[in-house]
């Protein structure tokens, strides 16, 4: 049996002079298994950077006479591979955006912060900086099994090797050159969790999808390549959306029309930023065309470039389609119905075509997805614990509810308010 890798510890530099948050975030983040550092002075923790052994920066605004974005260029010289988190009031000023949209600042912490957010982004960053370190990982053994190929090029070149042997080695090695360039599935899983974290509805989606998708690629025949760029823009289409403050992608999940403008525009770069974190891992250069076109539109009234018919790769309006159906949760058939409605309007018809006959044939994997308390219903088999405001267990994960069950919830919230967002498989 394999034995299951231990997952890496994340140190942690909190860069801070307020006691009081020092405790508190401290606490907080112990309490989460990271190992924490703190210093109140900018130079010792500057000097602390410089070990090179930091995978988490989070430093407050303003802190012994130096500003935090300062503190925050010198971590992205000196450990650039690390997570860098601001603790900050002022979320709306210039400064601020400017430095999320340059990749200074991975997230900011607002001051006060609510715990629950405060974890979220706190693990997030924790799964941003493993992958950025597998990423690493994975290119020096590429990069060393490059070298091994040269040097047998150059041995078979010097008619090194008999019968031939020389080039079966050269060529298997290229094969295994391949292979570890290819460890996507590692760097896609890994992704998706990510995206679980953040939100459980992201992961659903994904998975869903990426096996609708590989049943219309079978059932169309598409290419190999054609059929692998799909599959994988399934998977990675949503990864910038951790970007997005959660309460904005908690509306737009259930519905982008209770978004405002503004709220709107921030999420429709979304496929944009996906591509730019996608840079470093050319094992995916295929699937970025798809993922950048996943939100366009048949009739031009997509985003992010308006794109229109046919303009819009193939692969990435099967794609649309496929990510609509699996992002709904009604009946199958009555799904399929409403998006033939909009058949020549929202979708190429030909994708949808396709769709439709894939979905029969595909046997979704089980998802969870969050909903709001009052949206239980009969039949539904919870995803995780609902306890009440004293922490006592009301029931546990995987009780399938009565309808009686969800009236006694109901009837609890009333007096005695729950939390108001649940967890169900689906």
């Amino acid at each position: 049996m394999a034995v299951k890798k231990k997952q890496q510890t994340i140190r942690a530099l909190l860069v801070e002079e307020n006691e009081i948050i020092i405790d508190s975030l401290s606490e907080i983040m112990r309490s989460q298994g990271f190992d924490v550092i703190t210093h109140k002075n900018p130079s010792q923790a500057i000097n602390m950077m410089k070990g090179g052994s930091v995978s988490l920066v989070i430093v407050d605004d303003k802190c012994g006479g130096m500003e935090g974005l300062e503190i925050l260029e010198v971590a992205r010289k000196e450990v650039p591979a690390a997570s860098r988190l601001l603790l900050t009031s002022r979320v709306n000023d210039d400064a601020v955006q400017s430095a999320v949209k340059d990749r200074l600042v991975y997230r900011y912490i607002t001051k006060p912060w609510l715990t629950e957010d405060l974890i979220l982004t706190l693990k997030t960053a924790a799964d941003t900086f493993r992958l950025a370190e597998k990423n690493a990982s994975l290119t020096l053994e590429k990069n060393d099994l490059e070298r091994t190929v040269r040097d047998l090029e150059k041995v078979v070149a010097s008619g090194g090797g008999k019968d031939g042997g020389g080039a079966v080695v050269v060529q298997a090695t290229q094969t295994g050159v391949v292979a570890g360039d290819g460890d996507a599935g590692t760097i896609m899983q890994t992704m998706i969790e990510m995206l679980y974290v953040f939100h459980p509805n992201l992961k659903s989606n994904a998975i869903r999808t990426m096996a609708l998708v590989k049943t219309v690629a079978e059932s169309l025949q598409l290419e190999k390549i054609a059929a692998e760029a799909l599959y994988q823009a399934a998977a990675l289409h949503d990864i910038a959306i951790p970007g997005v403050d959660r309460p904005i992608i908690r509306r737009w999940l259930r519905d982008p029309e209770k978004c405002n403008k503004d709220e709107m525009k921030i999420i429709e770069h979304h496929p944009n930023h996906a591509i730019e974190m996608l840079k470093p891992y050319p094992m995916f250069k295929e699937a970025e065309p798809l993922i950048r076109a996943h939100h366009e539109d048949w009739n031009g009234k997509g985003y992010p470039n308006r794109l229109k018919g046919e303009t819009i790769p193939f692969e990435a309006r099967l794609l649309r389609v496929a990510l609509d159906f699996c992002s709904k949760h009604a009946d199958p058939i009555q799904t399929m119905l409403d998006i033939e409605e909009l058949s020549g309007d929202l979708y190429d018809p030909d994708a949808v075509r396709a769709i439709a006959k894939a979905v029969p044939l595909t046997e979704m994997p089980i998802g969870e997805r969050e909903i709001l308390l009052i949206e239980l219903k009969e039949g539904m088999t919870l995803g995780r614990d609902i306890s009440n405001a004293n922490g006592f267990l009301l029931f546990p994960k995987g009780k399938t509810l009565s309808q009686s069950m969800c009236d006694k919830l109901f009837n609890i919230d009333r007096i005695s308010p729950l939390d108001p967002y649940v967890l169900v498989y689906c």
